[in-house]
């Protein structure tokens, strides 16, 4: 936000305590997640200024005819790179959305989602003004006839994370701005930390990692011999896990509910140590020149990881106690030894995130560093330890488990350019840019 927008809406703090619903945060807090005017962590005590200024010329709500009920079946499939972007429980397409908005709406009319979630009903009204080819074609095979135009939305939600993914998803940036940034972060990273995501080919050349698979390696309960999960269970042949597999020291035949767990001492890049969960790098995909391939990591990968742990953080990492008791799964991650926020990550995912936190901090534009920090953001848990390894999906981005604390004991290590590229930009947006569109409130 320019620091005069930050100033007006610090002045009008102390009054909106007062109202209803106020969340519980500073007002540093409120101010630094909030891009006034079109968003603000708290009420938003623009927003009746912003109704009257962004009302379309000669709009006359009292025009409004009631279409009837609307009895269309509706069916759409959730691989558009919005409903990707952020993951969350109750999210839904927005094209699905698009269709009642074209149904009850004209051109120019609010809507207002006072339940607003990851804010899709916000990009559908976008949408409904920039569809794209596909999206139009099918919605007017299915309605017929559909006045097309942007609708204002208005968005808001109890939750102060709802309003965070719904801001970042709605708020209009400049795509090619986005898209000529972006990709110059990424190469000032690899400038400096690329060496971490490079493997060496057969023939010496260096070539550059997609993904590192790890395993969970565990103790037999009969003999003490240690069980690296992913060369007892995973069928190369299938790209299946067995649930039962033989111990590779005396055979005998277990599954997971009866193997012991394995814990190291783990000393972190933040400087503490915990007592966790076992886990070994068995496999690593690559591409050079095009082709992908796949290979066991040698010595010189195994160097790479040694030399990673012991390399300086560049920037913070939250370090704060999980409130385990507290949540739902905190059983899930205390008893293996995630006990702190940056206990989730690997170092070389923790130094990744660091790093590219520290860059796109300091984007002097305000819309653009906050499209940024969301770029990054809404990556974190696919470069979690929570990334299940999963062979026989399309990619191995964002494979952690919905709604759920969950380590699985086969773990999919994206590099940073195999999970960031293909979610950039979202470029309708740069034809979205006008005064007015993507509006946000939050009551807490």
């Amino acid at each position: 936000m320019t620091s005069d927008a930050r100033d007006d809406l610090a002045r009008q703090l102390p009054d909106l305590r007062a109202e209803h619903g106020f969340p519980n945060g500073t007002d540093d807090a409120i101010l630094a997640m909030s891009l006034p005017p079109q968003y603000t962590a708290c009420p938003n005590p623009y927003l009746t200024e912003w109704l009257e200024r962004t009302k379309p010329a000669g709009y006359d709500e009292a025009e409004y005819v009631d279409p009837g009920p609307f009895a269309t079946d509706i069916s759409v499939g959730k691989g558009n790179l919005f409903y990707k972007a952020h993951s969350y429980p109750t999210k839904v397409p927005h094209p699905a959305i698009m269709r009642f908005l074209l149904h009850y709406t004209q051109p120019g009319d609010v809507v207002l989602d006072g339940f607003c979630g990851s804010g899709m009903t916000g990009l559908a009204a976008q949408a409904c003004g920039a569809p794209d080819g596909t999206t139009r074609r099918e919605i007017e095979g299915e309605l017929g006839n559909v006045q097309w135009g942007y609708r204002r939305a208005v968005l808001q939600d109890l939750s102060p994370s709802a309003t965070f993914i719904a801001a970042g998803l709605n708020l209009p940036i400049d795509a090619r701005a986005f898209d000529r940034r972006s990709a110059e972060i990424l190469d000032e990273f690899d400038a400096e930390w690329g060496w971490m995501y490079e493997t060496t080919h057969t023939d010496g050349k260096t070539a550059r990692i997609d993904y590192t698979v790890w395993s969970e390696v565990f103790t037999c309960p009969a003999c003490g011999g240690e069980i690296v999960f992913y060369d007892a269970a995973f069928d190369e042949a299938t790209n299946g896990v067995h649930a039962k597999f033989r111990c590779p020291t005396c055979s005998k035949e277990l599954d997971k509910d009866h193997v012991e767990r394995r814990k190291v001492a783990v000393r972190t890049l933040a400087g503490d140590t915990t007592n966790r969960i076992e886990f070994r790098p068995v496999a690593i995909q690559y591409r050079l020149g095009g082709t992908v391939y796949a290979k066991e990591p040698d010595n010189t990968d195994l160097a790479i990881l040694d030399r990673i742990a012991n390399s300086s953080l560049p920037g913070r990492v939250p370090t704060d106690d999980l409130p385990l008791a507290d949540m739902v799964h905190g059983s899930r991650l205390g008893p293996k030894g995630f006990t702190r926020a940056h206990h989730l990550w690997g170092d070389r995912a923790l130094l990744t995130l660091s790093a590219l936190w520290k860059s796109c901090s300091r984007e002097l534009d305000p819309r653009l560093r906050a499209a940024l920090l969301f770029w990054i953001e809404q990556a974190m848990w696919g470069l979690s330890w929570m990334n299940r390894y999963k062979p026989t999906d399309h990619s191995q981005v964002n494979r952690q488990q919905s709604g759920v604390y969950y380590v699985p004991s086969l773990h999919s290590e994206c590099s940073v350019r195999y999970n960031l590229e293909g979610l950039a930009a979202f470029s309708w947006q740069a034809q979205v840019s006008g005064e007015g569109l993507g509006c946000q409130s939050s009551k807490g």
